[in-house]
């Protein structure tokens, strides 16, 4: 009953059909999948539709989802948002974006394996923006599939033809936690923490 409501529009055949990959498949099939890389991307609509999202993924952006092995489906909206909210302020107060920046002043919080999506958390005393929802559910059921145009590498291989960190969803995503930054990351941070609205006020920059 579940599979029709969701999946009404799928062809009766189809849809009764069932699946000729036995459960001890899957890891072979997962290894040679990995092996050839990926020949197309998921994504969720509403990463481009309310954030504002653009592909191929900034620099940035590929930066904070490798050094925390989180794939880029994997990561809740709110998370997304406080990546391109961040991106925004730098570029306009004329700084790079920087992911060590972004990493010293936010946390990644992983639920127990499986169980949900990532989402990004300040340290305590670091926190520069309030969350753009506080609950956004539906983004799940509307994704689109990315496929390279001919003749080009996809933005999620390396030079090598290999997948990216964060293309898959990754059961050991974890808290790969900043201590130190450069010079002109510390100013970068310090000038963040001065800004009016910034951190430790009681009004902090809402995404939105």
């Amino acid at each position: 009953m579940a599979e029709r409501e969701l999946y009404g529009w799928v062809d009766e055949e189809i849809l009764t059909q069932p699946s000729v990959v036995e459960a001890d498949m899957l890891p072979e099939l997962h290894r040679e999948i990995r092996r050839i890389g990926p020949i197309f991307l998921w994504v969720y609509t509403e990463l481009f539709t309310r954030l504002g999202v653009r592909l191929p993924f900034t620099e940035f952006q590929r930066e904070v989802l490798s050094w925390c092995r989180v794939a880029a489906n994997q990561l809740h909206l709110n998370g997304w948002d406080f990546l391109r909210t961040f991106e925004r302020v730098c570029l306009h107060f004329g700084f790079r974006s920087s992911w060590c920046v972004f990493l010293y002043t936010y946390q990644l919080h992983a639920p127990p394996p499986g169980k949900g999506f990532m989402s990004f958390r300040a340290y305590q005393g670091r926190k520069l923006f309030d969350s753009f929802e506080e609950s956004i559910q539906e983004f799940k059921w509307h994704y689109f599939k990315v496929l390279p145009l001919p003749g080009k590498r996809p933005f999620w291989l390396d030079d090598e033809g290999m997948p990216f960190p964060w293309v898959y969803w990754n059961a050991e995503v974890g808290d790969y936690r900043i201590t130190a930054m450069d010079p002109l990351e510390t100013l970068a941070f310090e000038f963040l923490q001065s800004l009016p609205a910034g951190l430790g006020k009681k009004s902090n920059f809402n995404c939105r």
